[in-house]
């Protein structure tokens, strides 16, 4: 009896034949098997229905997949538990076509562990509609707002741009959030730090909180008072000193501090944000390989359960696993009374608990030379949050003393500092992060713990140094990977498992940059954002975009129908989309910059490009005046012009990236090529040799990709000369040499190419092996853990190896 499991990935298709043994063939569709085509795809006019097709790439697959259910007694549908995996099941139960009568069961592993597996393939169920429809209604709705915006778009600003429901207004949050950083004017004030010292050490520094019984501005949050001008922080200063001050309040009272909830989905992309310095993307790469198992020599193993929810709690047994290592690992004084329980947020959905270890026992430290670096720091990060989750609170006292006096202008000040100790670690004895755990706000002043010595209300103190410093309110702070994935799961917008595509997309489409790790919103992403919102206010609206998130969850809960949901957005959508037509403004003909020209003095439109936004005459083409729109960040040493000497050159965006311009230009046609960064680099350098087509000189250019050899009539003599590197190809006899892939990383192939296709990623060295004779051996770089990278000579026919000398 032939039993067929279908799962997503090849990775888990390979775990999970070890755990199946015998009888069960496991294959992998390698995520959907079938899709919207590229146009429209949906019959508005009879039910939404949708057009799907099956990808040229998936075709194979699919034609695999169908031969083995043709010859499967039953077939269980394995794809990951969550609505879009249901809708791939569907998908495949639809394209596969199973004979007649052949038992079609849904698994659910939402772990990949033997009794995880077991556990899923002895309760399979069918598949949930509900689920389906909600991921279909997620889709249409994406396509039709993607497709019929992105026309409008098309219309008036340019061709290929695109819009989506949710990624349009992500970019929105980052464009109104660089909105408030430009308009934002900074509110001087003044702080007063006192150095004060009792009888016996440590001196110990204190703020001026209150005056007359009013709190005193410290950060960006307004208050009562505030210390404005030099002028009043002087003259405080000056009667501060003058003062004799003495404890008026000490209170000491207990501070417990809580461990965090197990991670969902957004707080695990959000914490590897900030302690990990991991992308979205990256973070969600890395989990769905400890999902899928990563083989330690015996076969796959799956480290943590399914990583995307959006649920804090523990399974039952999950929980007692926790309490039982916390028991034995750090003594009863760590363990609660009882087991912590944990609730997400209202509207999430629990389908499946936090991420968390399959194996409690199997601590990081015993992986720590089995995983990949990221691997690692990632499985360490969601271990440890686990088993705090579930320990003891950490205690502190907490001592909040004041020194309170009249100055000699009758005005009443305090000057305050807080000082704690750590009585009892808790959870912290583990996972001691709390300082990253609760990031201070942007708009905060960050409160600082200080070590006080033994004080007694009543005792005196000396000031022994006083500082008065100016500063300044700050603005909001640009949106972090961390930042804006926390806003996205606050508002509603969107989902977890759809915010690395998100993020990826908007930075794809030039809408947004990473500057300083920050987004920042490039002048094209600001348009495009101002356009949507004048021509579909509503759709832009996070708040609408959430509600739209809240109707895809009814469908899910069927308490609405996949038909009554696209009715209810189509009707208003339809209307948006003829109202834009008519008054959104269309940036090809130009929209009024509101400044005049230089050259002749009339308006000056925004207009769009081959080469992006600009600034042109309203007169063209009797005025050919144009300006940059988006200045790009020049260095500090400008070149000056190759051909008349003017000095200093300005840096422009071209179709092939940066260059720079003479500042006579158009006048003067002087350019010089720039690297991505705009740094100029150097012009050609004449060599001796000679071109063997054309017999001119060579010359070493530096191109996009670096360095290189070429005729001085390139790219009108396509002659380049490659670094030859004396190895013949061992599949031809050839020459090999150095070349770069698309992303720059250096690969080593055959100059035969495209008739000979050898290819190594380390380079071949013209040195026979001392083992087997093999005719050369390649440079491999060594990272071992915790030294520094060694290069080595590695045979690729023996392996044997030796160091580089």
């Amino acid at each position: 009896m032939t039993r067929l499991v279908i799962v997503e990935s090849p990775s888990k298709a390979k775990t999970i034949t070890k755990y199946l043994g015998k009888g069960y063939t496991v294959k992998a569709s390698v995520g959907h098997i079938r899709d919207l085509p590229k146009k429209l795809g949906v019959d508005i006019e009879h039910g939404f229905q949708e057009e799907y097709e099956i990808p040229a790439s998936k075709a194979k697959v699919v034609t695999e997949l169908k031969a083995a259910a043709k010859n499967a007694n039953e077939i269980f549908l394995a794809t990951d538990p969550d609505r879009e995996g249901e809708a791939i099941s569907w998908h495949l139960l639809e394209a596969i076509k199973p004979a007649k009568g052949t038992p079609v069961h849904r698994v659910l592993f939402n772990e990949i562990t033997p009794s995880g597996i077991q556990k899923a393939m002895a309760a399979p169920t069918q598949i949930n509609k509900k689920l389906v429809d909600a991921q279909r209604a997620r889709r249409v709705l994406d396509r039709l707002v993607g497709y019929k915006v992105s026309q409008v778009l098309w219309d008036k600003v340019r061709r290929g741009l695109s819009a989506g429901r949710v990624q349009s207004v992500a970019v929105r949050l980052i464009v109104d959030r660089e909105r408030e950083i430009q308009a934002f004017q900074p509110i001087e004030y003044w702080v007063l730090k006192g150095r004060f010292s009792a009888k016996v050490p440590p001196a110990f520094w204190m703020k001026l909180t209150r005056l007359d019984g009013a709190q005193v501005q410290l950060g960006n949050k307004e208050t009562k008072v505030r210390i404005g001008d030099a002028q009043r922080a002087h003259a405080l200063r000056d009667l501060v000193k003058a003062a004799a001050w003495k404890v008026t309040s000490l209170e000491t009272k207990e501070k417990k501090r809580n461990p965090a909830a197990p991670f969902t989905t957004a707080k695990l992309q959000q914490e590897a944000a900030q302690k990990l310095r991991m992308s979205v993307t990256r973070t969600m790469q890395n989990a769905q390989r400890l999902y899928e198992g990563v083989d330690f020599g015996e076969g796959p193993v799956g480290l943590i359960t399914y990583m995307r929810t959006d649920s804090p709690r523990l399974a039952p047994e999950a929980v007692t696993a926790v309490r039982d290592y916390i028991l034995q690992k750090y003594g009863k004084d760590h363990l609660p009374a009882k087991a912590r329980i944990y609730k997400g947020k209202a509207g999430a959905q629990d389908a499946h608990e936090a991420i968390r270890p399959t194996d409690i026992t199997r601590t990081p430290e015993s992986l720590k030379n089995r995983l990949e670096p990221d691997q690692y720091r990632l499985y360490a990060l969601i271990w440890r949050r686990t088993v705090a989750s579930q320990m003891e609170a950490a205690v502190f006292d907490e001592t909040v003393v004041e020194a309170e006096t009249r100055l000699g202008n009758g005005e009443l000040a305090a000057f305050e500092a807080k000082g704690e100790i750590e009585r009892f670690p808790g959870w912290l004895v583990l996972y001691r992060a709390e300082e990253t755990e609760k990031p201070v706000a942007d708009d905060e002043e960050e409160e600082s713990s200080v070590g006080l010595p033994p004080l007694k209300v009543g005792m005196p103190l000396k000031l022994d140094e006083l500082d008065c410093d100016q500063q300044a309110t700050k603005p909001p702070a640009r949106f972090s990977e961390a930042t804006l994935v926390k806003e996205l799961e606050e508002d509603g917008i969107g989902r977890p498992s759809t915010y690395a595509s998100i993020i990826a997309t908007i930075q794809d489409r030039d809408y947004v940059k990473k500057q300083e790790g920050r987004f920042k919103p490039t002048e094209l992403g600001c348009v495009v954002t101002d356009l949507l919102v004048q021509g579909f206010e509503e759709l832009m609206d996070p708040s609408y975009t959430s509600g739209l998130e809240s109707q895809l969850d009814r469908v899910e809960e069927g308490d609405l129908t996949f038909l009554k949901a696209m009715k209810d957005f189509y009707g208003p959508f339809e209307k948006l989309l003829a109202k834009a037509g008519k008054h959104m403004a269309n940036l090809k003909a130009g929209i009024p910059a509101g400044a005049p020209c230089k050259k002749c003095g009339a308006p000056l439109l925004k207009r769009i490009g081959k080469n992006g936004l600009f600034l042109g005459c309203s007169k063209y083409p009797e005025c050919d005046y144009t300006e940059e729109l988006e200045k790009l960040e020049e260095p500090e040493d400008a070149p000056e012009c190759p051909l008349c000497g003017a000095t200093p050159m300005t840096l422009r965006k071209g179709q092939f990236g940066p260059f720079w311009a003479c500042p006579n230009y158009p006048g003067c046609k002087g350019i010089r090529k720039a690297d991505p960064k705009g740094i100029p680099v150097p012009p050609d350098q004449p060599l001796d040799e000679k071109c063997p087509t054309c017999g001119k000189h060579f010359v070493k250019r530096h191109g996009r990709y670096g360095e290189f050899v070429c005729c001085v009539d390139y790219p009108k003599c396509k002659t380049v000369k490659k670094e030859i590197l004396g190895v013949p190809c061992p599949k031809c006899g050839g020459d090999l040499s150095p070349r770069k892939t698309r992303f720059g990383k250096v690969f080593y192939g055959c100059t035969n190419y495209p008739k000979c296709d050898f290819t190594a990623w380390d380079k071949p060295v013209p040195r026979s092996c001392p083992k087997c004779k093999n005719p050369y051996v390649t440079e491999k770089t060594r990272k071992p853990r915790g030294k520094d990278p060694i290069t080595v000579l590695l045979c690729p026919a023996c392996h044997h190896e030796e160091p580089l000398g």
